[in-house]
């Protein structure tokens, strides 16, 4: 099995179970992506194949981006360039490795585009949350959306300008699967909780959400010590922004202001490139990246921009949340939480006394916190990781 993943932390890990799985299962896998992604390969016990070309983009950093800050300037171009690299070195690693299968991350287009062509079965998961009720592609809502255009037809045009950047027609599957033809046909996994998908409309056949275990690459030993120093009898808040630079550091910034000499311990995970520029309370530890799967069991409430897969971690370990979503998927995970009886949501920009109250709210409130725990760990019905591996391997037996 050929896998590629994005190279952003948060598009990483929620398929990571999986990949272990596979791994039991005795599949010789190979890892294709960045030569920073060979550590994960070692931690997987994966064999790895580094990318000839440079393709991607520093998520962690403001500096370049476009108007909606999700990618450089100049999006069309860049992204046309990306996505045939991303093709070309998919077609480079099937030639050398010659799998069976191909496990896809939905971000690496070229990837699933290079699979079609070649007519290697391929498997693609989702690691962020969209409207699966939606006419088109969130990536094409978000940042190619041209409002004079219906959007199903600026969407068409986009999709097949992309397939055109690599040498394929115009794309072969019916219009009503629009929101999904940057994804499998054959074998599609949304993963995170789910029951935080949206969407009325019945998914398609090839797509299936799933219930995975949270996955995180180690800390630093130095971060270990701090974040797991407790603080007798205190509730334990942890506060976190996006993985990737957007801008919400904010969020931080009046959480630190809001819960500052409380009864209450703070600990707060800062994993992009963001300055706080504000003192730091004696009640908080500040950390850069930390693994949160190891400090949610020891936490009372999460305070998170909303991002995914923070807010899938604390619901598999029962968390109660502060949703203060500004951007992306954002809103939608933060609306699907609270509908679940299991957060509150604060507007954006955050004030330090609405944080402060929505987390006395969520730590003292029973309901908050016995739907968390209703929505915690593993949920009946939904496939597992050694589920997904098994859906995965299906497409090898096939040929």
């Amino acid at each position: 099995m050929l896998w590629i993943p994005y190279a952003q932390r948060g598009s990483l890990y929620p398929i990571v179970p999986a990949v272990q799985a596979l791994g039991g299962l005795s599949t010789d896998t190979m890892l294709l992506g960045l030569p920073s992604l060979k550590p994960l390969a070692d931690t997987l016990g994966t064999r790895f194949m580094a990318y000839e070309s440079s393709i991607t983009y520093d998520w962690s950093r403001a500096e370049g981006r476009d108007q909606h800050g999700l990618g450089p300037a100049g999006g069309t171009s860049w992204f046309h360039h990306r996505v045939a690299s991303e093709y070309a070195e998919i077609e480079r690693a099937t030639r050398l490795f010659r799998p069976d299968v191909l496990l896809v991350d939905s971000f690496v287009i070229g990837a699933g585009l290079a699979a079609e062509h070649l007519g290697v079965p391929w498997a693609s998961y989702v690691h962020y949350l969209f409207d699966e009720g939606a006419e088109t592609d969130a990536m094409h809502r978000i940042w190619w959306e041209k409002t004079s255009v219906p959007e199903i037809e600026a969407y068409s045009a986009w999709w097949n300008g992309v397939r055109a950047a690599v040498g394929l027609g115009p794309e072969p599957r019916e219009r009503q699967e629009a929101p999904w033809f940057r994804m499998s046909p054959q074998r599609t996994f949304l993963l995170g909780h789910p029951h935080l998908r949206r969407g009325t409309r019945p998914l398609p056949h090839f797509v299936t959400r799933t219930s995975l275990p949270p996955w995180d690459e180690p800390g630093l030993a130095s971060a270990a010590a701090s974040a797991s120093t407790a603080f007798g009898g205190r509730s334990r808040v942890l506060v976190a922004n996006s993985s990737a630079w957007q801008d919400d550091v904010d969020l931080v910034r009046a959480s630190l202001e809001g819960l500052a000499d409380t009864d209450m311990e703070i600990l707060v995970t800062v994993s992009a490139d963001h300055p706080l520029g504000v003192g730091i309370p004696r009640n908080a530890t500040v950390l850069g990246y930390y693994p949160h799967a190891d400090v949610l069991p020891s936490v009372d409430a999460v305070v998170t921009t909303s991002g995914y897969g923070i807010t899938s971690k604390a619901l598999w370990f029962g968390k109660p949340l502060v949703t203060v979503p500004r951007a992306r998927d954002q809103h939608y995970v933060a609306a699907a939480a609270q509908e679940a009886g299991c957060g509150l949501t604060v507007a954006w920009p955050p004030k330090p006394d609405a944080v402060a109250t929505a987390v006395d709210t969520v730590l003292s409130s029973p309901a908050h916190q016995e739907h968390a725990r209703r929505l915690s760990g593993p949920m009946p019905g939904f496939p597992s990781a050694s589920d997904v591996a098994a859906g995965v391997l299906s497409l090898a037996r096939r040929t």
